[in-house]
């Protein structure tokens, strides 16, 4: 054994003993947390049989209750005591088993004076003390380990609540671990060099993305860190982990702002409903909640919108033009509702539209709405006492209220109610008919007493809307909005239509957004450019950050120059690949009908012995169904909306569900020229096809192989 390798035993020796030493002390931790987590439960039951056993219930006084509710608010402040004690520790355990699976995975050596010893941080995906000053092991999100993201040895700096801190970064080392063992290590500096991130790169999809906590490079930790703009977006190309990126972003917030930001104050928007299951596990493994995970879809379900098909064709145009009409807009009978109540009509359509036409002084807009829904509830009130006295067989109190319900103000206010002892109206009498009619108060409350659809498409002069153009209308009639969410993450916003952001900003008024995409996935036509997003989101006055993803950490390098040959000249000359070289795609066009079905046959049989995932994309339905009917009995299993992907093997999928997903292995059984003719659309669907394979890529064609491609086949 030479001298060099005498010191690299040595190191390694060192690095593991150093990993005994750590993984004993979170057994530690795990036993004596565990210990602790008891014995408050021993403790607190105890307490609180005590309390119970010496508690008095007395009541007979005003002095007596009053300690009475005293022995309460004590008892209650213990517990309350108890269990944050309790949910502290819980934190700390989950933290704790963790780090247990894999205690750190980085060190760096920094100096923070030449005078003075350079000092050790071993970085994982939680953070642990021992006590309140010494870290066992530092969060990935902590501002000290930006250090270790820069890749950039020698002088370097982080910053802590804006306050920047110089540094000399001596030593960037990886491990490679488990548990209490280790495997190997690597000292690197740039991206390029980074051998966790190729090993990483090597290992099979499953049917779960997994987090790259470990291996986040420079351009996506710039992403991940970056300032909380108003509008964050990210233009990165297939394959620069976008969506990764994205999820270890929602981390970081919440890191960040863990004392006031909460899960369900984040709205994360995917296209792809598989995709949602796919990624439903990163954020549990870093020990955050999952935010609200929805589809366009789900949205249309939350804010009780008719969903008018899977895709929106809303235009820009029509959506102002609805905006610019509620200046003179007055309703008409047809486009009100009546309320009802059980099969009873409380309100009807003249009764409403009567109320509304005195308010017609009043623009059409929030305002009016919330004055005519508050008018609406007085009547209601007022009526359904008359009711209740007609059935009653009470002609003279009915008598009185038809008199008051006819002195009624254009805003609501009456003379001649029921009132108490004080003058005021009678509270408890409106109360109980407010619970007992609650149907009709909650239409009214709800604004259901007015048709959207048939106002639109009066403004409009169509015969049905859009959800977009539904949603815009309530939105501008109502006011409606959700004023609490913080975050509203957008992955693959190039598939979205500029009268769907529009939709989505306006709703999430209060917001921050993140969105990230590739124009050139966009595989729909119609849908937002970049330069839209920007104009859209500049008429708030939000200024829109964008920043750029151009290398691809998914597909070998053959794979990745097959599809970023499908980008303009422009774009592709700054794209690049850090996989090694692997396996050359197989490219093949059938002169007959029989040859084609063969050779699909054998494309199949073989992908089914090879590891990993094996995804048969299919351009359409129709291609699936042709591609199914050739296998036969041996056809894969199909994938379809809010599937989740099987863990192994071979299975057929169409093009629309693929976004954001990737495999071991992709078979393109439809690459002819019908399929895929040589136009904007079909470079774009043929570039999200190819893009989700990493390691092995065929296509196949049934005839001659597309244009795009400009290869000869095999």
């Amino acid at each position: 054994m030479n001298e060099q390798d005498k010191l690299q035993k040595q190191i390694f020796d060192e690095e593991q003993a150093h990993l005994t030493v750590t993984h004993g002390k979170l057994r530690a931790m795990k036993t004596a947390l565990e210990e602790k987590i008891d014995a408050i439960s021993e403790k607190a039951a105890k307490e609180k049989q005590d309390i119970r056993s010496n508690l008095s219930l007395n009541f007979d006084s005003d002095t007596d209750s009053m300690e009475t509710y005293i022995e309460f608010e004590a008892m209650s402040h213990s517990i309350d005591q108890y269990n944050i004690e309790q949910d502290a520790a819980q934190e700390k355990l989950g933290r704790v088993k963790r780090l247990l699976k894999a205690p750190y995975f980085a060190r760096v050596k920094l100096q923070f004076d030449p005078e003075e010893e350079p000092e050790d941080y071993y970085i994982g995906s939680a953070g642990i003390s021992e006590n309140a000053y010494e870290h066992l092991v530092i969060d990935w999100r902590s501002p000290i380990a930006e250090t270790y993201y820069n890749q950039q040895n020698g002088k370097t700096f982080y910053v802590v609540n804006g306050n920047r801190i110089d540094v000399d970064l001596q030593l960037r080392r990886q491990y490679n671990l488990e548990e209490d063992r280790l495997y190997s290590f690597f000292d690197t500096q740039i991206a390029i060099e980074d051998p966790m991130l190729l090993q990483s790169l090597a290992s099979r999809r499953t049917d779960k993305m997994k987090a790259i906590t470990a291996t986040i490079q420079k351009e996506q930790n710039a992403v991940i860190r970056s300032e909380d703009v108003p509008v964050l977006l990210v233009n990165g190309i297939a394959g620069s982990g976008k969506t990764s990126v994205l999820l270890q972003r929602i981390a970081y917030l919440f890191y960040r702002q863990r004392e006031n930001l909460r899960p369900e104050q984040v709205y994360l928007l995917t296209i792809n409903p598989v995709f949602r299951q796919y990624i439903d596990q990163v954020l549990p493994d870093l020990g955050e909640e999952n935010p609200r995970t929805i589809t366009w879809r789900d949205f249309l379900h939350i804010v009780n919108a008719p969903d008018k098909g899977a895709y929106e064709s809303a235009r820009e145009s029509d959506l102002r033009r609805m905006e610019s009409a509620l200046k003179t807009l007055r309703l008409k009978e047809e486009e009100v509702c009546p309320i009802m109540q059980k099969g009873r009509c409380v309100l009807s359509r003249n009764e409403i539209l009567r109320a509304a036409t005195e308010l017609e002084g009043i623009e059409a807009g929030p305002r009016l709405m919330n004055i005519l829904s508050d008018r609406l509830s007085e009547m209601a009130r007022i009526k359904i006492r008359r009711m209740e006295r007609d059935e009653n067989e009470q002609a003279k109190d009915d008598s009185a209220d038809a008199a008051t319900f006819n002195s009624m103000d254009p805003y609501g206010n009456q003379g001649g109610s029921r009132r108490g002892s004080d003058g005021e109206p009678d509270r408890k009498e409106q109360n109980r008919i407010t619970n007992q009619y609650g149907g009709a108060f909650s239409t009214i409350h709800h604004f259901g007493f007015i048709d959207i659809e048939k106002i639109g498409c009066r403004i409009l002069h169509k015969k049905r809307l859009t959800s977009a153009e539904w949603i815009w209308l309530k939105m501008l009639l109502t006011g409606m909005s959700d004023k609490n969410v913080r975050y509203v993450m957008i992955d693959e916003v190039q598939d979205y239509t500029a009268a769907q952001l529009m939709v989505l900003r306006r709703y999430f008024g209060r917001a921050r957004f993140m969105m990230l995409g590739d124009e050139f996935q966009a595989i729909r036509p119609g849908t937002v450019s970049f330069g839209k997003i920007h104009e859209l989101f500049g008429e708030d006055g939000r200024q829109t950050r964008e920043l750029p993803l151009l290398t691809s950490y998914r597909s070998s390098p053959e794979i990745t120059n097959i599809f970023t040959g499908l980008l303009p000249r422009e774009k592709r000359i700054f794209t690049a690949s850090v996989q090694r070289p692997g396996t050359a795609p197989v490219l093949m066009a059938c002169e007959s009908c029989d040859e084609y079905r063969r050779r699909l046959r054998l494309l199949v049989n073989a992908a089914e012995s090879d590891e990993g995932l094996t995804a048969v994309i299919c351009a359409n339905r129709a291609s699936l169904e042709k591609v199914r009917q050739i296998l036969g009995e041996k056809a894969p299993r199909v994938i379809g909306r809010n599937q989740a992907l099987p863990h192994s093997g071979v299975f057929l999928i169409t093009l629309d569900l693929v976004k954001g997903l990737e495999f071991d292995g992709v078979i393109l059984p439809d690459a002819d020229r019908e399929t895929y003719p040589e136009d904007i659309m079909a470079r774009h669907r043929l570039y999200t096809a190819v893009s989700r394979a990493t390691r092995r890529l065929s296509i196949l064609a049934d005839g001659k192989l597309t244009a795009l491609l400009k290869h000869r086949a095999d």
